[in-house]
């Protein structure tokens, strides 16, 4: 069963100010050969973290709250959020918003592609490179602020407006602007006839939906790109040689492959008790007030989400 996240329990900042250890990591199968050559093939390329609790001796009263989390979580049957104490902040400059299509990552991070929906992404560098990486925020602190073309998006209902989800959460972009699909005509490149211009410009993406016909899942629920305009007449680099698809439905303009599609804010960790058991080691005793216990084997490891 898919790990749920119980985003209203928190690991509480006493816990991690008496002491937190962690490490990320990676699946990779390594070889190396008898004359010292090595290769490596990548298994898992998501970065993921694991967070040690519990590994200096604290007051019962802070310790108290560590059984509080097993018990609730039922020893890791269910997930809650931690505040990475050295990563939970995004900025612009390191952000980006990643595009979804029929259920996948779809064009370039940071960027639009012509679709609704979007993923938060926080972008790891390196100094002496101009290589990134994105890696996923599905739980931000708040609500986020986004930005698209450096301008703040505002959440709510009208064009260029966004929503967002309850965790993990999404982006959800308003249309810029609708027209309805008068005229669409099959073959190596597809022609779309809608009621009025919409804005999207040649290179630019065209999302479609409502289109009928037998063959209409090709252009539905989906951005394509335009290879060539004129007038109302978007010529699409889609191949329908062939197909049955008829004009109904909807042309939609999200945001284009040339607007920066950015976030800040802080974001929390989903993460789960890694084991069923816990272990407590009573490092001082003592009067109540003086007795100092630890957890020598608590592991939280993070969660994954889609």
């Amino acid at each position: 069963m898919t790990i749920q996240v119980l985003d209203d329990v928190i690991v509480p900042n006493c816990v991690i100010m008496a002491g937190v250890a962690g490490r990320q990591t990676r699946q990779n199968d390594r070889t190396s050969n008898q004359g010292g050559y090595a290769s490596a093939n990548v298994v898992r390329d998501a970065t993921m973290r694991e967070y040690a609790i519990g590994i200096k001796p604290m007051p019962l009263n802070y310790w108290s709250e560590i059984e509080g989390l097993y018990e609730i979580t039922d020893a890791g049957a269910f997930g809650m959020l931690l505040e990475d104490p050295k990563d939970s902040v995004v900025t612009v400059a390191d952000s980006g918003l990643q595009g979804y299509m029929s259920g996948v990552e779809f064009g370039a991070p940071g960027f639009g592609n012509g679709t609704p929906l979007y993923g938060l992404r926080q972008f790891k560098k390196a100094a002496s490179s101009t290589r990134t990486r994105a890696r996923t925020v599905t739980r931000p602190n708040g609500t986020p602020l986004l930005f698209r073309g450096g301008a703040p998006v505002t959440l709510g209902t009208a064009a260029g407006n966004a929503a967002l989800s309850a965790g993990p959460v999404y982006a959800t972009f308003v249309p810029d602007a609708t027209r309805t699909v008068t005229a669409v005509a099959v073959g190596a490149s597809t022609q779309v006839t809608l009621s009025s211009s919409i804005g999207v410009l040649v290179g630019g993406r065209l999302w479609l939906q409502g289109i009928a016909g037998a063959d209409a899942a090709l252009l539905n629920g989906r951005s394509h790109t335009v290879t060539a305009l004129t007038g109302a007449v978007y010529t699409l680099a889609t191949n329908t040689t062939g197909k049955t698809i008829t004009a109904a439905g909807q042309g939609h303009k999200y945001p284009q492959p040339d607007e920066a599609l950015t976030w800040a804010g802080s974001f929390y960790v989903p993460v789960q008790f890694a084991d069923d058991n816990m272990d407590w080691d009573l490092v001082r005793p003592g009067d109540l007030d003086d007795r100092l216990v630890s957890g020598p084997t608590i592991n939280l490891i993070e969660i994954r989400e889609a």
